[in-house]
């Protein structure tokens, strides 16, 4: 088990936590739930467990294997990094880059963000003299959230983009109806339903078939029912203009 972070989306107060979980549920994985701050999930799983979030997640944003957390002051902060082991995650010669980003306005008056890049920076440095600094293609990304007047901080393991639900919203697709469902909503329902991958998966209400597509791009094999025909003959449109069969 690995500690872990997870920077979720703040589109709602509770359902990327929610998804988040049962990702890891679906996929078989055990985990423990440290902390809930302000868009960030603290929690102890396997570090294999990532590998799943990215291919299935609607509301997370970046997962990374936690270092330290700390108050969110300059003092606390030097004083925990000088106690950490950064040569266990970055070996001599790698390139490396320290990103921080601020949820909301917390410790917004103590901590400039630029500032704590350069001083965590050299903090690594003077660790591991032999490592780089790469802001543009380095092989290591160290992320900080500054949540909750905290400073959680590790090594960033995989970033999810949200661009490929932009290139599905409702309005892009052939059949439009006002009631259907955002791609990013109709994902998020899929993982909290537990859809696995080469499972089936039905949707009584299938409408414009926001779920089903997003239920075939996680593996699942996807039935759709509704009540009205032209809501069939619209999720067929929608589905043959994404190849789905």
């Amino acid at each position: 088990m690995a500690k872990l972070f997870f920077l979720l989306s703040g589109e709602n107060p509770t359902l990327p936590m929610s998804e988040a979980l049962a990702i890891l549920e679906t996929e078989g994985y055990t985990y423990k739930t440290v902390e809930l701050m302000d868009q960030v999930l603290r929690l102890e799983a396997p570090i294999e467990s990532v590998k799943a979030v990215p291919v299935r997640a609607a509301f997370t944003r970046v997962c990374a294997l936690e270092l330290f957390v700390s108050k969110a002051n300059y003092e606390d902060i030097i004083r925990v990094v000088e106690e950490t082991d950064f040569k266990s995650v970055l070996k001599s010669g790698e390139s490396f880059v320290v990103r921080i980003n601020r949820i909301k306005n917390y410790a917004d008056q103590t901590i400039n963000t630029m500032d704590l890049e350069i001083r965590l920076g050299r903090q690594i440095l003077n660790q591991n003299p032999e490592a780089k600094v790469n802001l543009k293609q380095p092989d290591k990304t160290f992320i900080g959230i500054i949540t909750d007047d905290k400073l959680i901080f590790g090594l960033k393991l995989t970033e999810i983009s949200s661009k490929t639900f932009s290139e599905r919203r409702p309005r892009k697709k052939p059949f439009f109806h006002p009631s259907a469902m955002p791609s990013k909503l109709a994902r998020c329902m899929v993982n909290l339903a537990h859809g696995k991958t080469e499972g089936t998966m039905l949707d009584p209400f299938c409408g414009t078939g926001s779920s089903l597509i997003e239920a075939t791009y996680i593996g699942c094999y996807a039935l759709g029912v509704d009540a009205a025909k032209r809501m069939v003959i619209g999720c067929r449109k929608n589905l043959q203009f994404f190849n789905i069969n």
